[in-house]
Protein backbone atom coordinates (compact mmCIF):
# COMPACT_ATOMS: atom_id res chain seq x y z
CA UNK A 1 0.00 0.00 0.00
CA UNK A 2 2.58 2.62 0.76
CA UNK A 3 4.17 1.96 -2.78
CA UNK A 4 0.75 2.53 -4.41
CA UNK A 5 0.57 5.55 -2.04
CA UNK A 6 4.09 6.68 -2.70
CA UNK A 7 2.92 5.95 -6.41
CA UNK A 8 -0.51 8.48 -6.48
CA UNK A 9 1.17 11.06 -4.67
CA UNK A 10 3.52 11.56 -7.40
CA UNK A 11 0.74 11.17 -10.28
CA UNK A 12 -1.08 13.92 -8.74
CA UNK A 13 1.73 16.07 -8.29
CA UNK A 14 2.66 15.56 -11.71
CA UNK A 15 -0.63 16.50 -12.89
CA UNK A 16 -0.98 19.97 -11.05
CA UNK A 17 2.42 20.95 -11.95
CA UNK A 18 1.41 21.17 -15.56
CA UNK A 19 -1.51 23.64 -14.74
CA UNK A 20 -1.03 27.21 -15.57
CA UNK A 21 1.50 29.20 -13.11
CA UNK A 22 2.37 26.31 -10.78
CA UNK A 23 5.84 26.61 -9.70
CA UNK A 24 5.94 23.85 -7.09
CA UNK A 25 3.58 21.03 -5.62
CA UNK A 26 3.36 18.97 -2.62
CA UNK A 27 0.68 16.00 -2.02
CA UNK A 28 0.26 13.98 0.76
CA UNK A 29 -2.50 11.03 0.85
CA UNK A 30 -3.16 8.22 4.20
CA UNK A 31 -2.67 4.65 3.93
CA UNK A 32 -6.03 4.65 2.08
CA UNK A 33 -4.85 7.03 -0.79
CA UNK A 34 -7.33 9.69 0.49
CA UNK A 35 -5.76 12.64 -0.32
CA UNK A 36 -4.83 15.05 2.75
CA UNK A 37 -3.14 17.74 1.57
CA UNK A 38 -1.77 19.68 -1.22
CA UNK A 39 0.67 22.22 -1.33
CA UNK A 40 1.13 24.27 -4.38
CA UNK A 41 3.28 26.84 -4.99
CA UNK A 42 2.32 29.69 -7.62
CA UNK A 43 3.26 32.51 -9.65
CA UNK A 44 1.44 35.46 -8.87
CA UNK A 45 -1.04 37.15 -11.14
CA UNK A 46 -4.17 34.38 -11.26
CA UNK A 47 -6.73 34.51 -8.97
CA UNK A 48 -5.91 31.69 -6.15
CA UNK A 49 -10.17 30.68 -6.11
CA UNK A 50 -9.62 29.90 -9.76
CA UNK A 51 -6.80 28.14 -9.12
CA UNK A 52 -8.07 25.66 -6.58
CA UNK A 53 -10.93 25.04 -8.70
CA UNK A 54 -8.60 23.84 -11.56
CA UNK A 55 -6.87 21.75 -9.57
CA UNK A 56 -10.63 20.62 -8.05
CA UNK A 57 -11.14 19.76 -11.75
CA UNK A 58 -8.17 18.18 -13.05
CA UNK A 59 -7.89 15.87 -10.02
CA UNK A 60 -11.70 14.39 -10.58
CA UNK A 61 -11.09 14.42 -14.65
CA UNK A 62 -8.21 12.50 -14.49
CA UNK A 63 -8.22 10.50 -11.03
CA UNK A 64 -11.81 10.44 -10.13
CA UNK A 65 -11.35 11.86 -6.83
CA UNK A 66 -13.36 14.52 -5.46
CA UNK A 67 -10.70 17.15 -3.19
CA UNK A 68 -11.79 19.28 -0.67
CA UNK A 69 -10.74 22.88 -1.48
CA UNK A 70 -10.20 23.42 2.32
CA UNK A 71 -7.13 20.42 1.83
CA UNK A 72 -5.79 23.08 -0.83
CA UNK A 73 -3.16 25.93 -0.26
CA UNK A 74 -2.01 27.94 -2.23
CA UNK A 75 1.58 30.11 -2.24
CA UNK A 76 2.03 32.81 -4.84
CA UNK A 77 5.43 34.34 -5.14
CA UNK A 78 7.30 36.67 -8.22
CA UNK A 79 8.71 33.76 -10.59
CA UNK A 80 11.23 35.74 -11.78
CA UNK A 81 12.59 36.07 -7.81
CA UNK A 82 12.33 32.03 -7.57
CA UNK A 83 14.11 31.78 -10.98
CA UNK A 84 16.67 33.28 -8.98
CA UNK A 85 17.25 31.04 -6.45
CA UNK A 86 18.10 28.49 -8.61
CA UNK A 87 20.73 26.55 -9.87
CA UNK A 88 23.77 28.51 -11.68
CA UNK A 89 26.30 27.35 -13.72
CA UNK A 90 29.77 27.50 -12.21
CA UNK A 91 32.02 26.17 -14.44
CA UNK A 92 32.22 23.52 -17.72
CA UNK A 93 35.21 21.80 -18.84
CA UNK A 94 35.61 19.69 -21.94
CA UNK A 95 38.95 17.38 -22.78
CA UNK A 96 40.15 15.20 -24.66
CA UNK A 97 41.94 11.79 -23.45
CA UNK A 98 42.78 9.14 -26.10
CA UNK A 99 39.53 8.34 -27.86
CA UNK A 100 37.07 9.88 -25.09
CA UNK A 101 35.66 13.09 -24.31
CA UNK A 102 35.33 14.15 -20.68
CA UNK A 103 33.28 16.72 -19.46
CA UNK A 104 32.83 18.57 -16.34
CA UNK A 105 30.40 20.99 -15.06
CA UNK A 106 30.19 22.63 -12.37
CA UNK A 107 26.23 23.87 -10.68
CA UNK A 108 26.39 26.51 -8.10
CA UNK A 109 23.37 27.15 -5.59
CA UNK A 110 23.69 28.60 -1.80
CA UNK A 111 26.97 29.11 -2.27
CA UNK A 112 27.91 25.47 -2.59
CA UNK A 113 29.07 23.69 -5.91
CA UNK A 114 27.93 20.55 -6.89
CA UNK A 115 29.71 18.64 -9.58
CA UNK A 116 28.79 15.96 -12.54
CA UNK A 117 31.52 14.19 -14.50
CA UNK A 118 30.59 12.21 -18.05
CA UNK A 119 32.78 10.50 -20.38
CA UNK A 120 31.91 9.38 -24.13
CA UNK A 121 33.44 8.10 -27.09
CA UNK A 122 35.09 10.89 -28.75
CA UNK A 123 32.86 12.28 -32.10
CA UNK A 124 31.56 16.01 -32.68
CA UNK A 125 27.80 14.95 -31.79
CA UNK A 126 29.35 13.51 -28.61
CA UNK A 127 30.76 16.30 -26.80
CA UNK A 128 27.36 18.16 -26.36
CA UNK A 129 26.01 15.20 -25.01
CA UNK A 130 28.97 14.56 -22.60
CA UNK A 131 28.15 17.78 -21.54
CA UNK A 132 24.53 17.38 -20.60
CA UNK A 133 25.13 14.38 -18.98
CA UNK A 134 27.93 15.97 -16.73
CA UNK A 135 25.13 18.91 -16.02
CA UNK A 136 22.30 15.61 -15.20
CA UNK A 137 25.09 14.55 -12.87
CA UNK A 138 25.73 17.12 -11.09
CA UNK A 139 21.64 18.12 -10.38
CA UNK A 140 21.58 14.83 -8.96
CA UNK A 141 25.14 15.45 -6.67
CA UNK A 142 22.68 18.53 -5.97
CA UNK A 143 19.61 16.91 -5.09
CA UNK A 144 21.06 13.99 -3.22
CA UNK A 145 20.13 11.48 -5.15
CA UNK A 146 21.52 9.14 -7.81
CA UNK A 147 19.97 7.30 -10.65
CA UNK A 148 16.75 9.32 -11.74
CA UNK A 149 17.60 11.58 -14.79
CA UNK A 150 18.68 10.45 -17.39
CA UNK A 151 19.75 12.11 -21.14
CA UNK A 152 17.04 10.69 -23.65
CA UNK A 153 18.39 13.00 -26.10
CA UNK A 154 19.98 15.80 -27.34
CA UNK A 155 19.49 17.45 -30.81
CA UNK A 156 20.18 20.59 -32.85
CA UNK A 157 17.70 22.25 -35.13
CA UNK A 158 17.26 24.86 -37.06
CA UNK A 159 14.76 27.37 -36.26
CA UNK A 160 13.73 30.61 -38.08
CA UNK A 161 17.56 30.33 -39.19
CA UNK A 162 18.69 30.51 -35.72
CA UNK A 163 20.18 27.22 -34.27
CA UNK A 164 18.56 25.65 -30.84
CA UNK A 165 19.61 23.14 -28.77
CA UNK A 166 16.33 21.01 -28.12
CA UNK A 167 16.85 18.38 -25.21
CA UNK A 168 14.86 15.20 -24.00
CA UNK A 169 15.58 14.05 -19.65
CA UNK A 170 14.43 11.44 -18.41
CA UNK A 171 12.99 11.14 -14.87
CA UNK A 172 12.71 7.96 -13.35
CA UNK A 173 11.78 7.48 -9.63
CA UNK A 174 9.25 5.46 -7.57
CA UNK A 175 7.66 3.94 -10.81
CA UNK A 176 6.95 7.31 -11.64
CA UNK A 177 8.44 8.28 -15.23
CA UNK A 178 8.63 11.31 -17.39
CA UNK A 179 9.98 12.99 -19.74
CA UNK A 180 11.09 16.63 -19.95
CA UNK A 181 12.02 18.97 -22.36
CA UNK A 182 13.98 21.68 -22.56
CA UNK A 183 15.60 24.30 -25.37
CA UNK A 184 18.51 26.71 -25.22
CA UNK A 185 19.08 29.19 -28.79
CA UNK A 186 22.84 28.19 -29.31
CA UNK A 187 25.83 30.83 -28.51
CA UNK A 188 29.14 31.16 -29.33
CA UNK A 189 29.59 28.53 -26.46
CA UNK A 190 27.76 25.67 -27.51
CA UNK A 191 28.84 24.00 -24.07
CA UNK A 192 27.21 26.29 -22.04
CA UNK A 193 23.95 26.16 -24.25
CA UNK A 194 23.89 22.50 -23.91
CA UNK A 195 23.97 22.98 -20.26
CA UNK A 196 21.37 25.56 -20.24
CA UNK A 197 18.33 23.54 -22.31
CA UNK A 198 19.36 20.57 -19.85
CA UNK A 199 18.73 23.56 -16.41
CA UNK A 200 15.38 24.55 -19.06
CA UNK A 201 14.42 21.14 -18.74
CA UNK A 202 15.13 20.40 -15.15
CA UNK A 203 14.40 23.14 -13.07
CA UNK A 204 10.75 22.99 -12.65
CA UNK A 205 10.90 18.81 -11.67
CA UNK A 206 14.10 19.68 -9.78
CA UNK A 207 12.61 21.67 -7.12
CA UNK A 208 10.02 19.46 -6.91
CA UNK A 209 12.33 16.97 -6.01
CA UNK A 210 15.11 18.39 -4.23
Amino acid sequence: MNNLKISLENDIKSLICKLPDTINCGVVCDEAGNIEEIHVLAAVGRNVKQMVRDIQSAVNAKFNIVVDYKKISIAQINEAEFKENRVRIESIAVKNVDNMIEATVGLSYDDKIYEGKSSKVKSKSNRAKAVAEATLAALEAYMGINGILYLEGLESLKVSGKEVYVTLVGFSQDNVEESLVGSCIISLDENESAVKAVLAAVNRKMNSVA
